[in-house]
């Protein structure tokens, strides 16, 4: 397995990434392992209930629960009695006999804990009390998802619940509790409230940042808005949004068969986010034949649905075990982008140690709503995956501007001539490419000057004094040509060729024509004094707005006719100031 370059991870969150390893095992560790000898389960979401034990019997068609209290016990006598549902499903009679626990008349007695089909909920008392109530996935009520019956208790006396439920299968051991109104109120307004919040919380995340992948074309981005968008799906066919809220028949779909889909975009959103084709391509391999299984499961939790359930709890955890290591080895291999990503997995591992073994029918929940848990641990899942991706966009963002910057200084450096300092004749070309894409906008105020200069008498200096004076020679007219002015631009073009670009009026290219005057005259007033400069200036039409590089090319042929013929006329002026030789006498 080839390992992570460091290249684009800060080295501090390399020598960091065991410390968040280590905190995570820690947590897992704290959260993994709550004691599973409580006799009832923890109250995380309202009053604690009160929760007689659950007897469970097998039914058989065409049995009918006792029509009073007084039948209970010779109709239990006839029961056969189990050890509890079977988790693949079935016909059974569960029963809980109970004392109310205070003098308060309302109650509400719930059958909950599991998802189930159907479900009919008789409430039996020694005072005379015989309510009778329908619930189930497949019924018309459902309620988040539990049965509930309203009754009314009276202190003292005795009452059982008998409930005869028929599912393809059951997610955790059923629960009868038995509370008042008040506190069955008080617990249905925090479930449902943190129940909308986290569904609320995934479908905006799904939505916005699918539509971010398809607008940038980022397959990370879309792989984690359709994760996201089948979470609420199979979380909102869990708790009966399309049944009982909007009245939709979904048939033999459930909420399994959208859990059993997760993976598929799950482990592909892990391999492109953590880059595992190209880092650890084995894994990788691993996690295509993950999605590549959750594809074929789908068909069979159709055909076997009792199998459904457990399917669909293998899947996910596989996925999200994958997922978890991958995240971890990224972060102890210092990839930044991997710390969000694995304290999301973290979110969804702590209430999935929980969930999983009720799942399995090992042991009861330990919570009172171990589903509502998990969903809220996949609605931080997904707030942490969401700042996962918010943090590699900043990685890509920071690697891109240090790419800029290293370009441009790569560019200035290959556009500067190194003995003289100024533009080289790249930096004229691409000078010539700005200017031809603005427009001037106000031509009165002046137009661009081409100015092409050639050094005289380098050739002679290199030959006689040598390159190293020369270049001395070379430095002083590129210091010359610095000084110009704020609006000139100099460039060395190669060997002694130089040229000038400016912006002005015609007294501009008057004061241009007197700079590179007084120049020539430096020089030959200096150690060079066989040396100047000869150039030729040309300006653009006044009147001209728009500027193609076929006129730039015109203006700099001009500039060298220009430059040519003055220096021709500085040739003739030096051979007439030569004195003539003297005759010889015989």
């Amino acid at each position: 397995m080839r390992h992570y370059s460091h290249a684009q991870e800060p080295a501090s969150s390399r020598s960091s990434g065991r410390g968040w390893v280590g905190l995570f095992s820690i947590l897992l560790a704290l959260f993994a392992y709550p004691t599973c000898l409580a006799g009832e389960p923890y109250p995380l979401f309202g009053p604690l209930p009160q929760e007689p034990s659950v007897a469970t019997y097998k039914a058989v068609p065409g049995e009918h629960a006792p029509q009073s209290y007084a039948e209970l016990d010779a109709w239990l006598a006839s029961r056969t009695p189990v050890r509890s549902v079977n988790m693949l499903g079935g016909d059974f009679w569960l029963v809980s006999q109970f004392r109310p626990d205070r003098p308060v008349a309302d109650w509400v007695v719930t059958f909950d804990n599991t998802y189930y089909q159907y479900a009919t909920m008789v409430v039996l008392g020694d005072d005379g009390l015989h309510r009778e109530f329908e619930t189930g996935a497949d019924s018309d009520i459902n309620d988040v998802p539990r049965g509930t019956a309203a009754v009314a208790l009276t202190s003292g006396h005795r009452y059982a619940v008998v409930v005869h439920v028929t599912s393809m299968f059951f997610t955790a051991m059923p629960r009868i509790d038995v509370q008042t109104r008040a506190q069955y109120h008080q617990r249905r307004t925090n479930e449902s409230a943190l129940m909308l919040g986290s569904l609320g919380v995934l479908f905006g995340l799904g939505v916005f940042i699918l539509f971010v992948g398809l607008w940038i074309k980022d397959r990370s981005y879309t792989l984690y808005g359709c994760q996201a968008l089948i979470l609420v799906l199979g979380w909102g066919f869990f708790f009966g949004v399309p049944q009982s809220w909007l009245g939709v028949t979904t048939g033999p779909i459930n909420f399994t068969q959208w859990f059993i889909l997760l993976p598929v975009v799950h482990a592909r959103f892990t391999i492109r986010f953590l880059d595992l084709w190209r880092h650890a391509p084995r894994m990788a391999r691993v996690g295509h034949a993950i999605a590549i299984a959750s594809i074929i499961a789908l068909p069979i939790s159709l055909i076997f649905p009792s199998l459904a359930f457990l399917i669909a709890t293998f899947a996910v955890s596989i996925v999200v075990l994958f997922s978890a290591t991958m995240g971890a080895w990224a972060l102890l291999r210092g990839v930044r982008r991997a710390r969000f990503f694995t304290l999301a997995y973290m979110a969804v591992l702590i209430p999935g140690s929980i969930i999983l073994p009720v799942n399995f029918g090992l042991f009861p929940s330990i919570v009172d709503n171990a589903d509502l848990l998990t969903l809220m641990g996949n609605s931080c899942e997904a707030m942490l995956l969401a700042f996962a991706l918010a943090d590699h966009v900043k990685l890509v963002e920071d690697g891109r501007e240090r790419f800029r910057r290293g370009m441009q200084e790569a560019i200035a450096k290959a556009s500067i001539d190194a003995l003289t300092g100024l533009g080289n004749r790249l930096a004229f070309n691409v000078m010539i490419e700005e200017i031809t894409r603005r427009e001037n906008t106000d031509p009165a105020q002046g137009t661009w000057q081409i100015a092409m200069i050639d050094l005289d008498g380098l050739k002679q200096v290199n030959d006689s004094l040598g390159h190293e004076r020369g270049d001395e020679l070379l430095r002083a007219v590129g210091e010359g040509l610095a000084r110009l002015g704020d609006l000139i631009r100099a460039f060395r073009l190669g060997g002694d060729e130089f040229a000038v670009i400016a912006y002005g009026d015609e007294l501009g290219q008057q004061r241009l024509a007197r700079a590179l005057a007084e120049l020539d005259k430096t020089l030959r007033e200096s150690d060079f004094p066989d040396t100047g400069v000869s150039f030729g200036i040309c300006s653009a039409p006044a009147d001209q707005r728009r500027f193609s590089n076929a006129d730039f090319a015109e203006l700099v042929r001009e500039a060298d006719r220009t430059m040519y013929a003055h220096k021709s006329r500085r040739r003739t002026e030096r051979v007439a100031e030569q004195p003539l030789p003297e005759a010889r006498t015989e």
